[in-house]
């Protein structure tokens, strides 16, 4: 595969779309809308714990749900109170769909073969979305009803606790049930597991044996599209999500590897879970462990950014998913994958980017040499996913009189002007002043006259001859042998 994977999720087109639009020719809209901007697969989404579309073997998220009922009807009994109107919204144009007899998926399906983009079903395998709530439109009554399926059933600290224990039986048959619902429902070019949402299936420290089980069952599910081929006509593909790290995967119980070298995948995805995109994914490590197995590796990128777990949230612009992306595919990345990238675009949540910026930048995503002339950041955040006692991988915040980081940056950008871009804290109080450190850029020492501003960020212009192809590593030094707090870090490569 080539080219670029879009992921709809299961209630963004409904979100954002009130009742009264609902039709299918609003479907179609929003796959044009995808063609137009050069995706070349759509990744859609029917399930979080519910499913977005009657007829299937799990429940629809307006169970229990009247849409002519008060707001305090026993579905959201200890529901945000804030919530309640836009999720009800939601709900109603799921249900008004449904009442049109249009399948979402099914009509987004047909029209991504009459626009030549491939289209998949992508199935979540253990969301966790509103766990922390007595009641939400999003809990499975299979969930609920069986507290003692849970991965971590004798605490509950984070939303990962409450994730379902693969390792169970029950749960893996309640999963291989719905996937054969939807492989006999639809006309798909392919079925996504995606084990990032979220991405912990097994109680801690049963991971290695849990993910021997979850192998054989996936033997199950490549059997399952074996018979929807022969129903169909026509390959059907089987995808994963897995860890961004190889070995992180492997021990967590999803070893995209072995799973690829076995012939149960055509398509891997690696990627961060949602914290923050990951601009150091180890793609060319990846690309050698699937050498000779035939099987696409996709680079999954997220829309936010963080430098460090506990930083302020930002999102991603179109210049920093052009950095990770022309980064992934200098490195050997068959293809683009976009999660939870929502455009101003008809059925997307607006405000993030507009369709023109969206258009641009994912027809740019198909060609390195196109995405590699657009203007690029690249800035160095965290691996967001680890297995149970692994110890953290921060660079960042980092205090000293010296420091040093490294970045993917993808091709050399010869003949532009590039820059680095560090933010600081304070390490007194105010008023904020220090001496800009001392910079070098792949051994060679920058222009002494940095741009300051605010007393926080330090703007670096850095020299044609320390540009390199790959990565660059960046290496900062006190000049008055006092102390500095790094929070940020970018290499900042600007047009033509």
């Amino acid at each position: 595969m080539k080219g670029v994977i879009y992921n709809q999720d299961c209630t963004e087109f409904f979100y954002v779309n009130p009742p009264e639009v609902m039709s299918a020719e609003l479907v179609d809209t929003f796959v044009d809308s995808l063609a137009q901007a050069g995706v070349t697969a759509l990744f859609s989404n029917p399930n979080a714990m519910r499913v977005n579309v009657p007829g299937t073997v799990h429940e629809v998220m307006w169970h229990g749900y009247d849409p002519d009922g008060p707001d305090n009807q026993p579905v959201f009994d200890g529901f945000p109170r804030e919530r309640i109107k836009n999720v009800r919204s939601m709900l109603n144009s799921m249900m008004r769909l449904a009442e049109m007899g249009v399948d979402f998926h099914a009509r987004a399906l047909a029209r991504c073969r009459q626009r030549s983009m491939q289209g998949w079903i992508s199935v979540r395998m253990n969301d966790v979305h509103d766990v922390d709530l007595a009641n939400s439109p999003l809990l499975s009554t299979f969930w609920k009803h069986n507290p003692e399926l849970r991965r971590v059933p004798y605490r509950f600290t984070q939303s990962f606790d409450r994730q379902l224990d693969y390792a169970r039986p029950e749960v893996r048959e309640y999963y291989r049930r719905f996937i054969a619902d939807v492989l006999q429902r639809y006309d798909l070019d392919g079925l996504e597991l995606d084990f990032m949402r979220f991405p912990y299936h097994f109680r801690v420290g049963h991971e290695l044996e849990g993910g021997e089980i979850l192998t054989g069952w996936l033997h199950d599910v490549r059997a399952l599209t074996k018979v929807a081929e022969q129903r169909l006509g026509h390959p059907v593909g089987l995808a994963v999500r897995v860890p961004a790290e190889p070995e992180t995967a492997r021990t967590m119980g999803l070893d995209g590897v072995r799973w690829a070298r076995e012939n149960l995948v055509d398509l891997v995805t690696v990627t961060p879970f949602w914290e923050t995109s990951d601009f150091n994914m180890p793609i060319r490590l990846w690309r050698r462990l699937l050498d000779g197995t035939g099987v696409a590796l996709a680079a999954g990128l997220e829309i936010l950014v963080r430098p460090y777990q506990k930083a302020v949230m930002a999102y991603q612009t179109p210049e920093s998913s052009a950095g990770v992306a022309a980064a992934a595919l200098y490195a050997g990345a068959d293809c683009i994958y976009l999660f939870n990238h929502f455009y101003d675009m008809p059925g997307q949540r607006t405000g993030t980017w507009t369709q023109p910026e969206a258009e641009k930048l994912i027809r740019a995503m198909s060609s390195l040499d196109t995405l590699a002339a657009l203007p690029r950041r690249h800035i160095l955040t965290y691996r967001d996913t680890r297995t149970p006692g692994e110890p953290a991988n921060y660079s960042l915040p980092q205090t000293g009189t010296t420091a040093t980081f490294r970045l993917q940056t993808g091709p050399r950008p010869t003949g532009r002007k590039v820059q680095v871009i560090l933010g600081f804290e304070a390490l007194q109080e105010p008023p904020f002043c220090f001496v800009p450190p001392t910079l070098r850029v792949n051994s060679c020492l920058c222009p002494d006259t940095p741009q300051q501003i605010q007393g926080t960020t330090v703007i670096y212009n850095v020299p044609e001859g320390a540009l390199s192809d790959e990565a660059h590593t960046i290496e900062l030094d006190s000049r008055d042998g006092k102390p500095f707090k790094v929070v940020w870090v970018e290499i900042n490569i600007l047009p033509s």
